[in-house]
């Protein structure tokens, strides 16, 4: 973004910003930022983590990772008062077997990311997006060309989707629901 022609719209705004905070600070208040962004959301997960009843009304399906005396990572079928219910996948093997894990032995739950879910958004977006840029930029058979680019938008859309979550979980490593 060219800072020069946002100050020539912007005039009286952009002084007030300049005036207000000195040429050293912007490095710090970007880091801030970005401190703020990425950490941000665990903050509200992490605020209610010794709560068992969160664990409790998770929807069947959620994928979680539950630290106990072994680490799993599996999908949860249901939780009541003295345990958790789960599926975890059998190493080298394309099985799944339902496990208990006794709520006195667990240390920690992290619920991760629906990946379907972005890849959904995201494929709706991009598909917006390529069948607008087909459509106005075509001189012959805008409608095809419109029809086409949604495609290929929503084919990116849904890869880009589908690939932030991953980020998440690398970055965030899922959000802490319980935590004794």
């Amino acid at each position: 973004m060219n800072w020069s022609k946002l100050s020539k719209i912007f005039p009286t705004g952009w002084r007030v910003i300049r005036a207000r905070i000195p040429a050293k600070r912007w490095r710090q208040i970007s880091f801030a930022m970005l401190v703020a962004l990425l950490l941000g959301p665990n903050a509200q997960a992490r605020k209610n983590a010794g709560d068992w009843r969160v664990v409790e009304n998770l929807e069947p399906g959620t994928h979680v990772i539950v630290k106990a005396r072994h680490k799993y990572s599996c999908a949860v079928e249901g939780a009541t008062e003295e345990a958790l219910t789960c599926w975890v996948h059998l190493p080298r093997s394309f099985r799944t077997i339902s496990i208990q894990i006794p709520r006195a032995e667990i240390r920690e739950v992290r619920a991760l990311p629906n990946q379907a879910k972005d890849a959904l958004i995201g494929a709706g977006i991009g598909g917006a997006a390529g069948a607008i840029a087909g459509g106005t930029t075509s001189r012959t058979y805008p409608g095809v060309n419109a029809f086409f680019g949604g495609l290929a938008g929503a084919a990116g859309g849904a890869f880009v989707g589908a690939i932030v979550p991953i980020f998440q979980l690398v970055i965030q490593r899922g959000k802490t629901i319980y935590k004794r």
